[in-house]
């Protein structure tokens, strides 16, 4: 019979008041066997004592240690060591027999000890034992996470309920589901006896629950005491002690509170310390370790604290108050419930935080190192490293202290408050250079010089997280900004080849982009690096009509950013040029340079037999617009081909950015520049189409320059090609203006120009005078020097209120210069200067045309056929009168003789005397590759050189009028003409004649006998006669040079023998190449302009007046002085 002390829950075995023999006698034993099973799915304290049937107060000295607990009660100290843990106990009760005394020794007679009470080491004395025994078999399985364990409990709990209450003696067996929980389980055996043998698995432990009420039954002795019943001495004795208090079930209750909240917070370190994140940071490791230390601590010093404050307060040496400053001290303490709480859940979001971050790297398979930076720093080949540093791992530590400063001196006063920087930061910046450090580790984990690390090192500069960036194993960056995603693309213009777009730049040390793109269907993307920070980028070389997906990266100095967003963009459809750039396409490409020069697609419509007139239309022929016409003539080497390409680039809307010219004109470069580069006269008629920056349709007569080195006869020959370019039925039937080109820079004119200048417009009618515009070259902004020169002139331009002649100059240089834009050169600025200044002058030019009316070439012609018919007058006439002339002179020595030597005559009909005859002889022409008009009747060549190859068309030949020839002695029609193989020329000799003969040739023609006067005056008739037909030459000629004076717009130089010669002496002063040459030509010419002068003074001279005249004088007289001829004129 043992006494028990409730102040300390202490049991007395050797005190007692009664003899021990005496008690036995009042012993009852009698059985009460009970058995129950439990399933407890709890891990609370609450569950525990309830399941061992403990009251508040057993309670409250189990909570401060004051008993020690050994069995099937050592249960009560099992605690789950992680919230990752599932546990479910099977608990198993029985009760065997009861042991109680009758009562009836309690009287104060039967007390043999009293002293017992004067000790006061007890409270109450043993008065009933209940036998029995119990025992708990926790199973326990680890979890991978806390939320996982309702799940794994409530399999746990099947599993379990399963198995129970099977017949021992039946083998347990498990389906493959149940197997696999059960090999995760652990299993531990708390009761009141020992197993033998211990349970190796689930199976042998729910074989050793379910056999443990028959092992119990056969052996007694396993059986312990399982519950008391006490007796208070006070009942017996007033001097016993007693309990005066006993402590509240509600401070009971929160102490219980406490010590539950600090095992939870030392689960939860045991988790965090477990946790396979903290492997690689033994930081959070260490300060989960440091917690649980001073927790288990603080918890020792708690239950110390219980202990000593319970015994009081039972003892009456304390009231609950001080429970409840311990509690309340408890609350204003570091170890705060909810401050520990805070400070854990942290640490559990950081774990969580990485632990995320760990599984991404494993998912993604990124080679990154983990801690390890002294490693890479030493790694010479590596030249980068980028590292994500986690700067706020350790910013627990002024909490640390301050609780170890608390275990230290507890009594002391704590105002303490958790003063972490912000969560919300720490996560937010963690988060950041999380996402932005493994995106750019996993597009660049392939470079060979550049590494990814993760490390740890406390930085309070930057909260949560940083980059820091080591360069050849030196830190140079604590807050490297990687290059974030970019933005989308954005579009900014498409074309069929092409795609322009514009770039965002994001927020890092950017050094450029890298482009990306592919057509929908591909599958390798195409990338380009850009060179520059630029906002814009153009993507080149791209097939039309194609959907391309694009994106781009930022790129720094470590790397490339993450991809943007991809966009898909398509090209535009290869849709029909409009405007140049369709003609471009039809045009041929010239290789000239680095230029890009177009031909025009030109054919020839018409050429004529002898290639003097090259029609080239371009475009179809419209009668809905109307059209324009203008002759271009100047001097060689004026820069007339390249001004006729400046207009062409014009009408077609060329600007000067377009990196393409067109050239209607392409001048071989291998002639000299002192010839011309063209040999016909060439139409180009550009007819109107929709992109012409002129309403009307246009034609260019470009003609080959005058006055080059191959002389007059060139120059003649281009007359001639006008002119059959003005009455060809497939030629000009109408002019808007005649536009002279000259050099801007001529201050003044040369005889040579000069003549040029009169030649020209010695083709043309009076008509023209105000169609004649004036085109000046190679000028700049200020007033061309030309002008001047022209004014001195007196050439019949068009004039403005000035009184200079109306101009438009241009510069031919900018037509193809380079308009490259990277050029900065000064010469680009002035060469887009002059581009400018010819563009404006070519509107004026063009605008000035539009309102020009068209003029008939009516008069030109006339003036052209006129000037062609004197030339073939003259070149016929020279033969023939020189015929004349010498039978003249010959007729004149005949009679001479005659009257000198008319006594020797009659007396010897013999007679002989000698006279100079012309006789005609032919000359071959074969293989010259010229023409020529004979008449067969007469056997005269009316016309040499002609350019009508073909007998039917002898009509249009020059040297016929209203279809008889005005040149032949016959005057013969003109289909008895032809085109021979030899030309008719004459030669003088001396013959010697009989005068018998002579005197039968007239007699025959006669038919009578003449005397010798008579033959005389026979002679003298056909003087006369000869006389009269030279005058009607000369007058047909002298016609001929009045229309013209008429209806030319200038005298033909080549008529005057003295601008000849001063174009004579010009040559032989420059003595340029060929100048020999020329001067023969020129003198030739000379000869011809002597008799057009000659036939010009005549003009009132009529042969009747001649014939008179001749009548009154001698025979030596026969040529008046006033016809100023002679023999060797001609």
């Amino acid at each position: 019979l043992h006494f028990f002390c409730l102040f300390n829950y202490v049991f007395s075995p050797d005190v007692t008041l009664w003899d021990l023999e005496n008690l036995k006698k009042d012993l009852k034993i009698k059985p009460q066997m009970n058995t129950k099973f439990n399933i407890i799915t709890l891990d609370s304290l609450d569950e525990k004592t309830s399941i061992l049937n403990m009251s508040t107060s057993l309670k409250a000295s189990f909570l401060c240690g004051l008993i020690e607990v050994d069995g099937a009660a050592k249960y009560l100290n099992d605690t789950k060591p992680s919230k990752r843990q599932s546990r479910v106990t099977l608990h198993y009760s029985t009760t065997t027999r009861m042991e109680q005394l009758t009562m009836s020794h309690l009287g104060n007679q039967n007390i043999i000890y009293p002293e017992v009470f004067e000790q006061k080491s007890a409270t109450h004395v043993v008065t009933g034992v209940l036998y029995g025994a119990q025992a708990f078999f926790v199973f326990d399985q680890r979890d991978s996470k806390e939320e996982h364990n309702r799940d794994n409990k409530l399999k746990l709990e099947t599993l379990i309920k399963k198995y129970i209450f099977v017949d021992g003696n039946r083998a347990l067996k498990m389906t493959d589901v149940y197997k696999e929980t059960a090999d995760h389980l652990n299993f531990t055996f708390y009761g009141d006896f020992l197993l033998d043998p211990n349970p190796t698995s689930f199976l042998d432990a729910m074989q050793i629950y379910n056999n443990l009420p028959k092992h119990i039954d056969e052996d007694d002795k396993l059986a312990v005491p399982v519950q008391v019943w006490l007796y208070p001495l006070k009942h017996l004795d007033s001097q016993a002690a007693q309990l005066v208090q006993e402590i509240s079930v509600a401070l009971v209750s929160k102490s219980q509170e406490v010590l539950e909240e600090l095992d939870e917070h030392i689960m939860r370190c045991n988790d965090i310390m477990k946790d396979g994140v903290v492997n690689n940071f033994t930081i959070i490791r260490k300060n989960a370790d440091d917690l649980k230390s001073m927790l288990n601590q603080f918890k020792n010093n708690f239950q110390k604290e219980l202990a000593r404050v319970l015994s009081n307060i039972r003892g009456g040496n304390a009231s609950e108050k001080e429970l409840a400053n311990i509690l309340k001290k408890k609350e204003k303490s570091p170890f705060k419930k909810c401050v520990i709480t805070t400070w854990l859940d942290k640490r559990q979001k950081e774990i969580t935080m990485l632990r995320s971050f760990f599984n991404r790297i494993e998912e993604m398979k990124l080679d990154i190192v983990i801690n390890d930076l002294d490693t890479l720093i030493n790694n010479t080949s590596i030249k980068n490293i980028v590292c994500l540093t986690l700067t706020s791992l350790d910013v627990c530590q002024s909490y640390m202290s301050e609780m170890e400063s608390y275990l230290q001196a507890p009594s002391r006063k704590s105002s303490f408050h958790l003063s972490e920087p912000s969560e919300d930061l720490i996560i937010q910046n963690f988060r950041y250079h999380f996402q932005s450090f493994i995106e750019f580790a996993e597009i660049n984990q392939t470079s060979k010089k550049t590494r990814f690390l993760v490390h740890s090192i406390p930085d309070f500069k930057y909260l949560g997280a940083t980059i820091y960036l080591y360069k050849c194993g030196l830190l140079i960056n604590q807050n490297f900004q990687l290059p974030s995603k970019p933005e989308t693309l954005v579009v900014d213009s498409q074309t069929e080849d092409s795609v322009t777009l514009k770039l965002r730049p994001p927020k890092c040390d950017l050094e450029g982009y890298r482009v990306e793109y592919k057509r929908l269907e591909d599958e390798e993307w195409k990338t380009i690096n850009t060179t520059d920070k630029s906002v814009k980028f153009r993507i080149t070389e791209l097939r039309p009509a194609s959907t391309y997906q694009l994106r781009h990266r930022a790129v720094c100095q470590v790397g490339v950013s993450q991809a943007s967003d991809t966009i898909e963009v398509r090209t535009l459809p290869v849709k029909k040029p409009t405007g140049r750039h369709a003609i471009k396409d039809k045009c041929k490409e010239i290789k000239d340079g680095k230029f890009r020069f177009y031909h025009l697609p030109l054919k020839s419509q018409f050429i004529n037999t002898l290639k003097k007139l090259e029609i080239f239309p371009f475009g179809n022929r419209t009668s809905i617009k109307p059209s324009k016409s203008i002759m271009v003539l100047g001097a060689t080497d004026s820069g007339k081909s390249t001004l006729i390409n400046g207009m062409v680039n014009y009408i077609l809307g060329v600007q000067w950015e377009d990196d393409f010219r067109f050239k209607l004109i392409h001048e071989e470069t291998s002639r000299s520049q002192a010839e011309s580069q063209m040999s016909a006269v060439t139409a180009y008629e550009m007819n109107y189409q929709d992109c012409f920056k002129v309403p009307y349709s246009f034609t260019i007569i470009d003609t080959p320059g005058f006055g080059d080195t191959r002389g007059i006869d060139r120059d003649t020959q281009i007359t001639e090609q006008i002119r059959e370019c003005f009455s060809s039925p497939q030629g000009v039937q109408h002019i808007t203006a005649v536009c002279f080109v000259v050099q801007a820079s001529q201050a003044r004119l040369t005889h040579t120009q000069k003549y040029v200048f009169d030649y020209i417009l010695s083709i043309f009618g009076k008509d023209k005078a105000n169609n004649i515009l004036v085109l000046i070259t190679f000028a700049d902004g200020q007033r061309p020097p030309v002008l001047d020169a022209i004014k001195d002139s007196n050439i019949p331009f068009p004039r403005d209120d000035k009184g200079s002649p109306l101009f438009f100059k241009f510069n031919n240089s900018a037509l193809f210069a380079n308009n490259d834009e990277t050029d900065s050169s000064d010469c680009l600025m002035f060469d887009k200067m002059f581009w400018d200044m010819g563009a404006k002058s070519m509107e004026s030019f063009f605008k000035t045309l539009e309102k020009m009316d068209d003029k008939s070439l009516a008069l030109t012609k006339e003036v052209l056929k006129e000037r062609k018919h004197l030339e073939t007058l003259v070149e016929g006439l020279r033969p023939q009168i020189s015929t004349a002339l010498s039978k003249r002179e010959e007729i004149r020595q005949t009679h001479d003789i005659l009257n000198k030597h008319i006594t020797d005559i009659e007396s010897n009909k013999d007679f002989e005397y000698e006279v100079d005859v012309t006789e005609t002889i032919r000359e071959s022409i074969a293989g010259t590759g010229k023409f020529i008009t004979n008449c067969q009747k007469c056997n005269f060549t009316c016309h040499y050189p002609c350019g009508l190859p073909n007998d039917e068309d002898k009509i249009r030949c020059s040297a016929m009028k209203d279809g008889v020839c005005t040149v032949c002695p016959g005057k013969c029609a003109w289909n008895i003409h032809s085109n021979q193989q030899h030309r008719f020329n004459y030669k003088t000799k001396k013959v010697k004649k009989t005068y018998d003969e002579l005197k039968k040739k007239y007699e025959q023609a006669q038919g009578e006998l003449m005397t010798t006067e008579q033959l005389c005056d026979r002679l003298q008739h056909e003087l006369d006669d000869m006389t009269n037909l030279i005058y009607k030459l000369i007058t047909d000629s002298h016609e001929s040079i009045k229309r013209l004076d008429e209806i030319s717009l200038r005298p033909n130089p080549l008529s005057s023998p003295e601008y000849i010669e001063l174009l004579i002496q010009s040559e032989e002063l420059e003595a340029k190449p060929g100048w020999m040459e020329r001067v023969k030509s020129l003198q030739e010419v000379k000869e011809k302009a002597i008799i057009i002068e000659n036939l010009s003074r005549n003009e009132e001279l009529s042969p009747s007046v001649h014939t008179k005249s001749q009548k009154r004088k001698s025979s030596e007289t026969l040529c008046p002085q006033n016809i100023k001829f002679s023999k060797q004129t001609f």
